[in-house]
């Protein structure tokens, strides 16, 4: 894996510089579907001082009691997640980097609202809820 990453959004107006990373994941959870508008999502984790804005402005949205996600204001690029409770590390949308090929991911979690239809058989740890740590 990279040792830093580039991304932004859709339009360009928000851009990020991120290193550190701790792992990544994909989820399968229903409130990643709804706000990604996909069957799962891609996340890499990076303690949050290693995630610098370097352009723009993220717009947060409380999508839960447990959680907050950031967007452009411009576009509605879901970038960033992060759950109240963990102020420790911050999800950066994977397919929202320059390079997101250079970032696999290495789990699945929330697997147990995984959609049906969908079989990713790719023979990475599967956890029906969170990881276990």
């Amino acid at each position: 894996m990279p040792s830093e990453l580039t991304g932004g959004c859709f339009c360009g107006a928000v851009r990020y510089r991120a290193s550190d990373i701790m792992r990544t994941s994909y989820c399968h959870c229903r409130m990643c579907q709804k706000a990604s508008g996909a069957p799962v999502v891609a996340f890499v984790t990076v303690p949050p001082e290693a995630f610098v804005l370097t352009a723009g402005t993220l717009q947060p949205y409380r999508s839960s009691a447990k959680a907050v996600r950031h967007f452009c204001g411009i576009c509605g690029s879901q970038l960033t997640f992060r759950l109240v409770e963990n102020p420790t590390e911050i999800d950066i949308n994977l397919a929202t980097l320059d390079h997101p090929e250079t970032v696999a991911p290495r789990d699945h979690i929330y697997t147990s609202t995984a959609m049906p239809w969908l079989h990713i058989e790719d023979g990475l740890p599967r956890y029906e809820e969170a990881r276990t740590r």
